[in-house]
């Protein structure tokens, strides 16, 4: 089995922003592992077909995704990345804007890496 390149983490964190920016689900599907479960920051928990299909259909689009801190932690073919965001775009064809703290559990497998486990948390707006 192929040990993953130094810093490949922080790329493939960086590729998952910029597939969620662009609504792309070709991208999507290659970095989110069959298993995902994602939990949003109410508790609601959603596989890899509905993430793909929030994307897909048009449900969920970013607009604008900027990238406030990230850290990435490798720990041999596991890792696990913290990314604080503000986001803003459409969800259920409502605006939104948002500042989020996601943290994931990525596996490295077959060659590349892919988020098995995803959790969001909301920030408060500052005053």
């Amino acid at each position: 089995m192929a040990e993953p390149a130094e810093n490949s983490l922080a790329a493939a964190e960086a590729e998952l922003q910029r597939a969620q920016l662009a609504g792309d689900v070709v991208a999507l599907e290659a970095l989110l592992h069959p298993d995902v479960v994602y939990v949003a920051p109410d508790g609601a928990e959603f596989g890899k077909a509905q993430d793909l299909e929030s994307h897909a259909s048009g449900q969920l689009r970013l607009t604008s995704l900027e990238q406030i801190q990230s850290t990435a932690r490798q720990f041999g073919p596991t890792g696990a990345t913290r990314a604080r965001l503000r986001l803003a775009g459409l969800a259920g064809g409502e605006p939104f804007e948002a500042e989020m703290v996601y943290t994931r559990t990525w596996l490295f497998d077959h060659g590349r890496w892919q988020v098995v486990q995803a959790h969001g948390a909301s920030l408060p707006r500052e005053a």
